[in-house]
């Protein structure tokens, strides 16, 4: 009989151990998600410091299109994501990775519009697409930005980018980064170092829009300046105080150096755990 109650209850405490695995490895496979609480060990903070260069003769400014080009050249937005009824723009909307296909422009002049902050991807296409058989293919130097301030005028969600756009416009865009506010922390994850620092008081913003004013230079770049404060809501509240004439030329980093540091860790985390939660397979374990 003490058998049989030592057997029985080595039973019983095996069908739970056996249950409680279960259960873990039916989670493990319903969650598709990286878990959050994993940080990356450590990270190597993005360096845009070396500038790369792009072929002068794949690209346009507004200054350099004739009226003809204006008039007759067939524009074609690029842009990630974006349909011809989404775009609402007087051009087409082809993805730049189908565009060898579009055989009906191969003869045309063909300016392309990207972001502006896509000019590696749209520099390399062009190399391709004249290969193809396109035989006056060109891109509009600042894409929409460029675009919009011939047609349009700007917007305040004209005025600033997001932490991917500040990233991959950084590698080619010799702009200059203005830091308002950022400790000695927040500097060092910059891709590149500002060119001038400001502190945060009362008198930021006459102090910022004179520098601004002083400094001011031609440039073939259509971005002069990047802003980059600590967080959301201290952008809001400096663009209310501060206006420039020129505002096309002076973007604001959306969410600031928070939002950039944000999406790095979240960059790397992705790579980092890729293909994490299929590595144990749906079983009952026992």
């Amino acid at each position: 009989m003490l058998k049989l109650k030592q057997v029985i209850v080595f039973l019983g405490l095996l069908f739970f151990i056996s249950a409680r695995i279960f259960a873990q490895d039916f989670t493990a496979c319903q969650n598709t998600e990286p878990d959050p609480t994993i940080l990356p060990v450590a990270i190597s903070w993005p360096d845009n410091h070396n500038k790369q260069s792009l072929d002068k003769k794949n690209w346009l400014t507004i200054q350099q299109l004739s009226q003809q080009q204006l008039q007759h050249a067939v524009w074609v937005d690029v842009r990630s994501g974006i349909k011809d009824k989404e775009s609402g723009l007087d051009m087409l909307a082809i993805p730049l990775h189908q565009l060898s296909g579009a055989q009906f422009l191969f003869d045309k002049p063909v300016i392309l519009v990207g972001s502006g902050f896509d000019q590696l991807p749209i520099n390399q296409a062009i190399k391709h697409l004249r290969k193809k058989g396109f035989k006056h293919i060109f891109a509009l130097s600042g894409g929409i930005y460029a675009w919009q301030k011939l047609h349009r005028p700007v917007h305040l969600h004209q005025q600033e980018i997001s932490a991917e756009e500040f990233l991959s416009g950084g590698k080619t865009i010799r702009w200059q980064i203005i830091a308002i506010g950022l400790n000695a922390e927040q500097l060092a994850t910059l891709p590149e170092q500002p060119v001038k620092q400001f502190a945060l008081s009362q008198t930021t913003a006459s102090v910022l829009k004179q520098y601004i004013h002083n400094n001011s230079k031609s440039s073939n770049d259509f971005i002069h300046y990047v802003l980059v404060s600590p967080d959301k809501q201290t952008v809001k509240r400096l663009q209310q105080q501060i206006s420039f004439a020129d505002s096309v030329n002076i973007i604001w980093l959306r969410g600031g150096i928070t939002a950039y540091q944000h999406y790095v860790q979240q960059q790397t985390k992705l790579i980092k755990h890729a293909g994490r939660s299929l590595s144990r397979p749906c079983r009952l374990t026992i």
